[in-house]
């Protein structure tokens, strides 16, 4: 299996974070969104337009699943989100999503 080759590539992976500049990913209610502007808002939906799943945190999959659903601030976008397939990358309990318990070897 190792090394790989470009025949065993299915896919690629992005990842895409929102980091404040100490490393902090957590809260960004505090500290990202009173940073939002038209610029990260068109990065975030050509983002989300490309991409073919998502693989989330269990506590942003909570957030998603509670907003998306009901969405009606973000045309087209909605419906992208609420139609990717969902991948949850969490050790605990899960719901609506195919979940992924990842370890670092």
């Amino acid at each position: 299996m190792w090394p790989l080759t470009n025949e065993d590539i299915v896919g690629k992976a992005v990842a895409s974070t929102n980091v404040a500049l100490d490393g902090v990913m957590e809260a960004p209610d505090r500290w990202f969104f009173g940073f939002w502007s038209d610029e990260l808002a068109e990065s975030a939906h050509d983002e989300i337009l490309r991409s073919d799943t998502l693989l989330l945190g269990r506590v942003t999959y909570e957030a998603f699943a509670e907003f998306w659903p009901t969405a009606t601030n973000e045309p087209g976008i909605a419906e992208r989100m609420n139609g990717l397939p969902k991948h949850v990358a969490s050790r605990s309990r899960w719901n609506g999503a195919t979940r992924r318990s990842l370890r670092a070897t």
